[in-house]
């Protein structure tokens, strides 16, 4: 993917760069523009959101994203002060023979001293640091991840609970009409008193559920809200149906090929600062040579002649000597650390790759619950309403009967939901699992690899 450079003020992706010949990070230009594009509609609309619409205004409005960005400046903050010389310093000093009351001898010096390194020293902890700006872009994509995982999941069950409140009502609106009709028969000695019981019990049990689930439909929306960013006073619509959120997952599920997640590469990073952390220690060792120009300024008696000035200038050079301490503890904690995070990344890669089974094979049997459902559920529901509905108007049904076989319809439609809301969230596992949302797809562009395959 080309580089889309610009200047201030334009609609250019930005570029976070970590030294002139080193790695340079950018987000690509399209998603950039996608997430502009979302953030505008909606504050054009004002309220309503699809599924992907909610994620791409969470991922500019999370305030725990937003405060997560900011260790991507942090870690190019310990960049630019990696690997820097010491500063230099300067040393005067100054003899004289006044307190014997002397002849006036005595000598000044001034000295410019430096610290240099013996070793690669320095250019290792540069990479100590460009590794860690790769692992706080990695950190930043793997909250990304989560918060998507988060969003999608909060939008499914809050639209799961409408679809229960909703049937619920339906349902208590049936019990409430039956109740009616069960009153006027009772009234005119047709019915039975544990008819008219029954129509009202189920009333109150629908009514009760129904606000039940409106209730967790709030509270889901407000979480939907924290989520995205948004007050709890802002107006917010979800207008995608659970079935078309599930049509866009299972889309999206059949396209993605397979991508290396966040996490696994934070953890692959994590390894190669390990190694530069181990080659670092080895090169600490020798501390460094300490090089230094000396002007010295001496006045000393010289009989018969009196004062003598003498000047000169002189090099000094101190080297120390790892005779005692020659980082042996650091280096071998350094060895450890690095075989500790291989062991880390051989243990992830296994759990992610589990994870994606897992959630593969739980999807493959929620699919087949749902087809199920439409083939042979469905069809028996409907043919057992419209039988009951006729006997009934026809003398042959109790009202009772009736009542029972509409509430065990409603029960399997609340069952039903269930079904595809535990679909949908299967669907969100895999695809968080894989990290293959397009938001997380494109990755941060590199010019040279971050990371080094060790084999196991």
């Amino acid at each position: 993917m080309p580089h889309a450079a610009g200047r201030r003020g334009t609609l250019n992706p930005p570029v976070i760069r970590t030294m002139k010949k080193g790695m340079t990070f950018w987000l690509p230009g399209p998603l950039c523009a996608v997430l502009l594009a979302t953030c505008c509609a909606y504050a054009a609309r004002g309220a309503a959101l699809s599924m992907e619409g909610a994620v791409q205004v969470a991922l500019m409005g999370n305030r725990d994203l937003v405060a997560a960005r900011f260790v991507v400046a942090k870690a190019e903050g310990r960049l630019r002060q990696a690997g820097l010389l010491p500063n230099p310093d300067i040393e005067f000093n100054g003899f004289s023979d006044f307190i014997t009351s002397g002849d006036g001898e005595g000598e000044f010096i001034i000295g410019l001293h430096q610290v240099l390194p013996l070793t690669a020293r320095l250019s290792l902890a540069r990479e100590v640091s460009r590794v860690g700006v790769a692992e706080a872009l990695r950190e930043v994509r793997n909250h990304e991840r989560l918060l998507v995982a988060r969003v999608e999941e909060l939008y499914v069950r809050t639209q799961a609970a409408r679809l229960r409140s909703a049937a619920a009502d339906e349902a208590r609106a049936d019990a409430a009409a039956s109740s009616g009709l069960a009153a006027t028969r009772l009234s005119a000695g047709q019915g039975t008193l544990a008819e008219s019981a029954l129509a009202r019990v189920e009333e109150q049990r629908w009514g009760n559920m129904a606000t039940g689930a409106a209730t967790e439909a709030e509270a889901l929306l407000l979480e939907l809200k924290t989520a995205a960013g948004l007050p709890a006073e802002a107006p917010l619509v979800l207008t995608q149906t659970l079935e078309s959120a599930v049509a866009d997952l299972r889309a999206r599920a059949g396209a993605t090929g397979v991508a290396i997640r966040p996490d696994v590469e934070l953890a692959l990073l994590g390894l190669d600062r390990a190694g530069a952390e181990t080659r670092l220690a080895q090169a600490s060792a020798w501390e460094g040579i300490r090089v230094g120009v000396e002007y010295m300024q001496d006045r000393g008696v010289n009989a018969p002649g009196g004062i003598d000035t003498g000047y000169f200038l002189g090099v000094k050079i101190s080297l120390p000597l790892p005779v005692w301490d020659n980082k042996t503890g650091d280096i071998e904690v350094a060895r450890a650390t690095e075989e500790e995070r291989a062991a880390r990344v051989r243990a992830l890669e296994l759990e992610v790759g589990n994870d994606i089974s897992a959630a593969r094979r739980r999807v493959s049997l929620l699919e087949e619950q749902w087809r199920r459902y439409g083939r042979e559920t469905q069809p028996v529901i409907d043919e057992a309403g419209r039988e009951m509905v006729q006997g009934f108007e026809q003398g042959r049904v109790e009202a009772r009967d009736l009542l029972l076989v509409r509430a065990e319809s409603t029960a399997l439609r609340v069952e039903a939901t269930r079904i595809i809301e535990n679909l949908a969230l299967a669907l969100i596992d895999l695809e968080a699992a894989g990290g293959t949302h397009p938001a997380l797809a494109a990755p941060y562009l590199e010019e040279k690899p971050l990371h080094r395959r060790k084999k196991p």
